[in-house]
């Protein structure tokens, strides 16, 4: 809960006030918004997803292994 905000000027007269909803609107938006941008640099996606990501082996080359390779038998 916020109260509502008086902002005077130098002489002592009311310039502005700040509705305690106003306040807490920018609060939350400003909480929540701020949890966003925390995101570590190494979780952010800056492009294209890599096709071979970490050497493993692709489907169509000699590396893979096929599934006749292996048997239960």
């Amino acid at each position: 809960m916020f109260y509502p905000v008086k902002i005077k000027d130098g002489k002592g007269k009311l310039k502005k006030v700040l509705p305690s909803k106003k306040l807490s609107k920018d609060y939350w938006e400003n909480y929540f918004g701020g949890l966003q941008k925390r995101v570590p640099l190494h979780l952010k996606r800056k492009g294209p997803k890599p096709e071979n990501p970490a050497g493993l082996p692709h489907e169509n080359t000699s590396e893979s292994v096929g599934n006749d390779e292996f048997s239960l038998d």
